[in-house]
């Protein structure tokens, strides 16, 4: 990868973890009471916890990580407690939790109202649903919901990446978790987009210049192609 554009990469990502971590940071500020319990679901290896230094480190001793990939869940540094487990059925009490984190999530959902369901059951009145997820408007984002897994699994075998979790786009619009929200007990504190889709193009040069300007076009034309949507919801 080109250094400069290496390091435009590097900023990007940390500019938008920064408002990712401002997100979470400003809706625990309307949490009652004192440790309160964060569940990342889908975490993986990483998560979002611990990937900003010392931010959030409060909530990290009460902190729940579940995935379904045991091996990925298991050598989480950033939780202090693992469960391997469907987002459809949590093995958690009700209103039992003060914030779920959920990134890269959401895009993979067969039944995404069955998932805001369960958060619901979990979360107590007054806890947050916090959502990153690709926006189904962005032009990356169309082609990748037209074009079939086992497409993307192909390019990605022979680049050596592993395969791809099987994407729906069922809950990827503002309007759609908007719908969401109002079905299943939460209101939309918050939804943010922002440009992210030239990332995908790091690895050439000439793509990565031709497909940043694409998108910085697009966003004085309109935000609904932005690529990347933030979402922070309340359960009521």
């Amino acid at each position: 990868m080109d250094a400069r554009i290496k390091s435009q990469v590097i900023k990007q990502r940390e500019e938008i973890l920064d408002r990712e971590f401002s997100l979470v940071e400003e809706a625990q500020k309307s949490l009652s009471g004192n440790h309160h319990r964060l569940v990342d679901i889908g975490c993986g290896p990483f998560g979002l916890l611990g990937r900003s230094g010392t931010r959030l480190a409060g909530l990290q001793a009460r902190s729940l990580g579940i995935d379904l990939d045991r091996a990925a869940l298991a050598s989480n540094p950033n939780v202090a407690h693992r469960i391997c487990a469907s987002c459809y059925s949590l093995p958690l009490d009700s209103a039992s939790v003060d914030f779920i984190v959920c990134r890269w999530v959401f895009e993979h959902l067969e039944k995404p109202e069955e998932a805001m369901r369960e958060f619901s059951r979990v979360l107590k009145k007054g806890g947050f649903l916090y959502i990153k997820t690709p926006n189904l408007w962005n032009y990356g984002m169309a082609l990748s919901w037209a074009t079939p897994t086992l497409f993307h699994n192909l390019f990605r075998s022979a680049t050596g990446l592993r395969e791809n979790t099987p994407t729906f786009y069922r809950a990827n619009t503002k309007r759609r978790l908007t719908e969401l929200a109002a079905a299943t007990g939460f209101v939309v504190r918050n939804v943010e987009s922002y440009s992210n889709s030239f990332m995908y193009y790091s690895f050439n040069k000439e793509l990565f210049v031709a497909m940043r300007a694409l998108s910085s076009l697009a966003s004085k034309v309109t935000n609904r192609m932005q690529q990347l949507l933030l979402c922070v919801m309340e359960k009521t």
